[in-house]
């Protein structure tokens, strides 16, 4: 009897031994499907899409119209809360995506197609403390600035080209970006406290998405952004905070 009970006890050994090791492996196996690391880096997807023309450049600050942004890189990724693919896939519609009845000066051409994209904008206008012929001012060296969607998920960045505050690029998290020159600009009634409305004309494209097929752009609604009323001292830099809507438009 003795040697019977030994042999039933070894017996049991190899199945307890087995069940424990596939609780383990189930433990294991739960922890990595609740990885989340494979969301794309937004600066990445920027550097695929980038380019030839010399007025694209990631790194350079927004352009002269007040209607780009001296940032760079990685200013562009702290924006990250959106993910990698098309600025239209926001599920904005409706009211959003409205053409905005606007003065005639700013409207956009007749041949210039229906509202793509819209944005909030949100970020500062810059300046810096210039030497000229009348002594030292502000001068405008572009906006810094993230693009946002009609829920409020970041879609984009907005900054100067390389080319300049003359030029400035909006870009898409997922690459896509459209550079502007401006056209035309007003200023609405009781809004001298604020930068002015804009039309601006496409002069550059880059990448497959929605502002790829942006024909012109428009600023409007802004709130805050002019240059400091005071005086300054060469080589100081200031940053205004501002806010706008901007529309894309394109066939």
């Amino acid at each position: 009897m003795k040697h019977v009970a030994v042999m039933c006890v070894f017996c049991l050994l190899p199945a307890c031994s087995s069940s424990s090791n596939g609780a383990g492996g189930g433990g294991i196996g739960n922890d990595a499907s609740s990885d989340t690391g494979g969301g794309g880096d937004d600066s990445s997807a920027q550097d695929s899409s980038a380019a030839d023309s010399s007025m694209h450049d990631s790194s350079a600050g927004d352009t002269g119209n007040g209607d780009s942004s001296n940032t760079d890189s990685s200013a562009s990724d702290s924006g990250g809360d959106a993910e990698p693919g098309d600025a239209s896939d926001g599920g904005c519609t409706g009211v959003w995506l409205v053409a905005p009845t606007v003065p005639a000066s700013i409207e956009v051409p007749a041949d210039g197609g229906g509202v793509l994209l819209h944005a909030a904008g949100a970020g500062t206008q810059n300046y810096a403390c210039t030497p000229g012929d009348a002594g030292v001012s502000w001068v405008f060296v572009g906006p810094q600035a993230d693009l946002s969607d009609c829920n409020g998920n970041v879609i984009g960045h907005h900054y100067a080209t390389e080319a300049g505050a003359g030029y400035p690029e909006w870009i898409t998290v997922d690459g896509t970006y459209v550079v502007g020159h401006k056209l035309a600009a007003y200023t609405p009634d009781g809004g001298a406290g604020s930068v002015p409305w804009l039309l601006l004309q496409a002069v550059d494209h880059g990448g497959t998405g929605t502002l790829g097929q942006v024909a012109y752009v428009q600023r409007l609604d802004t709130d805050g952004g002019n240059a400091p009323a005071t005086g300054c001292d060469a080589g100081d830099m200031v940053q205004v905070p501002y806010t706008a809507d901007y529309y894309f438009y394109g066939p």
